[in-house]
Order: C-alpha cells, then structure tokens, then sequence
C-alpha cells in the first residue's frame, strides 16, 4: 500500500478570472480559505511529494486521454456531517468531471479515497463551512445573489503544501488535457 499525504492532491482550479465571485463567499465562509485555492478536488489525499517525480507520468497519461471540457456553476448544494455542514458549488455538467476522475482511478487505483463515499464520488467546489440551523437560510441567500458562471476546464493540477509555502497549497505541475503537456 502506497504511502498517503493530506499535503498533496490533484484538483481543477478555476481560471483566475472567474475566481473573484468564488473568493468572495469562501473569505467569510471558507475555514481553509487562506490553505486551499477555489478547486474541485479529484484525488485527496495524495502522494508524497518525494515521489511525484514517479506519479507524473500516470497524470500525464490521463490528460492525453481527456478533451477541454466546460462547467457552468449555477446552484449550491449540501454535504451534511455530525456537527456541521458545507457548502458547495455544483460544476454542470459532472459526468466530464466524472470521466477525468473514473480515469484517474484506473490509472492509479491506490488514490481511490474520493470514490470511497456512500454516494461515490461527487465533484464539487467548497465555499464554507455552517452549522445545521444556518445552512439552509446561507444557501437560499447566496443563492439569490450568485450570477452562474462558465469556464473552459483545459487542465488538471498536481498542488502540494510545506512549510516552505507557509502550509498553503501551491500548484507543482498542471497537465493540460489532449495535448500530454506539462507545464
């Protein structure tokens, strides 16, 4: 069994110029606001840094197989837990999404933690964290307020922390679909 790390992860960031809608809401609601970029998380947790050098072929090769693909986030939904609940951004459509991870999977079957959930895997993008009573009236105001938003998903992201990034993820290598890039 391959060692784990919650210091590394493989995500889809939104491009910059969509993020400032995002960020707003995740800066008052967002405990991992200042730690985690906006993402949608693929494979959490990940390998160790020391060995990415032997991982990045694997994601390469998946991106080669996965074509630039567009998300629209147009609602919010709910992940309920024992003493709180999150809120999230639902990507539409997921079955693209859906795809890229199930593909991930197969490429590398020891990072499967995403898919272990009742539900199985579910992409979404966090934007904070609320207790049971508030959830529902947060979600019908942001709601109210949120102008959707489209993007191009061109490529994946291999993000890591340290403490040499002051414990924040940083992106290590992107890996742009269909063309086997890595930049």
């Amino acid at each position: 069994m391959p060692e784990k790390t919650h210091t590394t992860a493989v995500v889809l960031i939104p491009p910059e110029s969509i993020q400032p809608q995002i960020q707003s809401i995740r800066e008052k609601h967002d405990r991992n606001y200042v730690r985690w970029m906006p993402h949608i998380t693929l494979l959490y947790p990940f390998a160790p840094q020391d060995i990415f050098q032997e991982i990045i072929p694997s994601l390469a090769k998946v991106a080669q197989q996965i074509k630039p693909f567009s998300v629209t986030f147009t609602s919010f939904n709910v992940f309920k837990h024992r003493k709180s609940c999150t809120l999230f951004l639902v990507p539409e459509p997921k079955n693209s999404i859906i795809d890229l991870h199930s593909k991930l999977i197969k490429q590398l079957p020891d990072y499967d933690d995403t898919a272990r959930f009742s539900g199985g895997f579910n992409p979404h993008l966090s934007v904070g964290q609320f207790i049971h009573q508030e959830i529902y009236d947060a979600q019908q105001r942001l709601q109210a307020e949120w102008k959707p938003i489209q993007y191009e998903v061109e490529s994946m992201s291999l993000i890591y922390r340290s403490s040499e990034t002051n414990d924040r993820f940083v992106v290590a290598e992107n890996f742009f679909f269909n063309n086997g890039g890595v930049s």
